[in-house]
């Protein structure tokens, strides 16, 4: 007969892979490491941090997949709340033999650095202040500046021009600044998704919980549709980077939410 414990987790281990969840998609909204939701599953709720936490994680694991685990987990509770009763908190003192050297060592530094700031504080230690010593500088003789000649101003030559009064632009001038005339390019189309994912999810190298995962889907990114799955439950969809894979129909519709558009 399976016990409270085993009935928590085989329950939620079964409603998650319903979903089409992994354990990293639970964690992402709750919050909950997934080490610890791992525990949940197996049963195993002495590997959760505290005993206060061991419920609190498994009433928010059950309630983000809506799944109704009450009266085992009140069975769980109880037994919770016989161990932090029983529960011994005080910890004895070790001896000096079984204390680390690092420990000691550190209490006596703290020790010296308190010792020397108390004496700092009762003798007043003071710098000694150094006051500049003034150099006398010799006073300087004025010394007259060169004269230097104006230079004589140089006429440049005017630049050739036509009968106009332009400058004359050759042919071969004219072809070279057609060269780098930038070439108008009239971009393809893009066609318009086929589906639009519901919220962040992982994209999947196959159509299981299992396949590897490719990235995630952002909410209300549009997809490609290629295909689905031979039983139906699952799309394979193509993104704007061209990466393809396999997310779950749950996930994705054919029209975008109104907060999408």
């Amino acid at each position: 007969m399976m016990n409270y414990r085993d009935e928590i987790g085989e329950t939620l281990r079964t409603a998650r892979q319903a979903a089409g969840l992994s354990l990293r998609d639970i964690a992402a909204e709750t919050r909950i490491k997934p080490v610890y939701l791992q525990a949940i599953e197996a049963g195993q709720f002495d590997r959760l941090p505290a005993l206060p936490q061991t419920l609190g994680f498994t009433r928010a694991y059950a309630r983000h997949l809506n799944v109704d685990v009450d009266a085992p987990l009140a069975r769980l509770g109880e037994e919770v709340h016989r161990n932090i009763e029983s529960a011994d908190f005080s910890a004895p003192e070790l001896p000096w033999s079984q204390v680390p050297l690092a420990r000691i060592g550190w209490a006596v530094a703290g020790a010296l650095l308190g010792m020397g700031l108390l004496a700092a504080l009762l003798f007043g230690f003071e710098t000694p202040r150094v006051e500049p010593v003034p150099v006398a500088t010799p006073p300087s003789s004025p010394v007259a500046a060169p004269s230097v000649a104006p230079a004589e101003p140089v006429a440049s030559p005017a630049p050739e021009r036509s009968a106009n009064g332009s400058s004359p632009v050759s042919a071969s001038m004219v072809e070279n600044l057609r060269r780098f005339e930038p070439a108008s390019v009239t971009p393809p189309p893009v066609p318009a998704p086929d589906l639009f994912a519901t919220r962040s999810v992982y994209l999947r190298a196959a159509p299981a919980n299992e396949g590897r995962e490719l990235g995630v889907l952002s909410a209300c990114e549009g997809l490609t549709l290629f295909g689905e799955s031979p039983n139906g439950q699952w799309r394979e969809v193509g993104r704007g980077d061209g990466v393809r894979g396999w997310v779950f129909h749950r996930f994705v519709v054919a029209e975008p939410a109104p907060a999408c558009r």
